[in-house]
């Protein structure tokens, strides 16, 4: 009994400490997730436009500093289109991002 209960507690404890790693991993960044036909342009910055009800277009990261960028990685986003979220993610060489880790940002 002891020795299933301390393969437990180390199987739990390998799988928290991987998962700390992946959020790790990146940069923290806060915006909003929009369909790519949904972005507009404004004094040279990209904003999401809340009216917009496309849903075809690939999801890009649109970011506090107006700043699009496609996801490489669209699932990650999933249910979260024109949110303003928090993202863990890092640039990739193809000029997209992989996203890691989504949450909703606190708007208070």
């Amino acid at each position: 009994m002891k020795r299933t209960a301390a393969l437990l507690a180390l199987a739990l404890g390998s799988t928290m400490l991987m998962s700390a790693q992946d959020k790790s991993k990146g940069t923290e960044m806060t915006g909003t997730i929009c369909d790519q036909k949904c972005v507009k342009q404004d004094a040279g910055k990209a904003a999401c436009d809340a009216s917009c009800t496309e849903k075809s277009g690939d999801a890009v990261f649109v970011d506090d500093q107006g700043k699009a960028t496609k996801i490489a990685n669209p699932k990650m986003a999933k249910g979260k289109m024109g949110k303003k979220v928090k993202v863990h993610g890092e640039m990739m060489k193809d000029d997209t991002m992989k996203i890691y880790d989504v949450i909703l940002a606190n708007l208070g």
